[in-house]
């Protein structure tokens, strides 16, 4: 698979996950800057702003696939850590309230995560 394919797989998959709570636009959105400074060789960074990541920013990188590499990294990290937050939310019958959520929509978003 394309990295490009696969970092819109993820993004998909992000999305399916914030949808589950209250979200904001903004949590959907990854970028990936390139920036000329200083009449220096440009550098790329990949970058989310949102709530609930808050700030995120990759090391600056030589190259465009590089900032998409680590990118498709920090999706891969956050959706793994959302399957481990589902699954705790699965063993919690508070936390299952709160969620407001049947298990099997719970379940069936982790089997799409995963």
């Amino acid at each position: 698979m394309k990295l490009e394919d696969e970092l819109i797989e993820l993004t998909a998959k992000w999305q399916k996950y914030v949808s589950l709570d209250h979200h904001k636009d903004r949590d959907c959105h990854w970028y990936i800057t390139k920036t000329y400074s200083y009449g220096k060789e440009p550098y790329y960074e990949a970058h989310h702003s949102g709530y609930i990541l808050d700030h995120w920013t990759s090391p600056r990188c030589g190259t465009a696939e590089m900032a998409s590499t680590l990118l498709r990294d920090k999706l891969k990290r956050e959706i793994h850590e959302a399957v481990v937050h589902l699954k705790d939310i699965l063993q919690s019958e508070d936390a299952l309230e709160w969620v407001a959520e049947p298990k099997e929509k719970i379940q069936e978003l982790i089997d799409y995560l995963q």
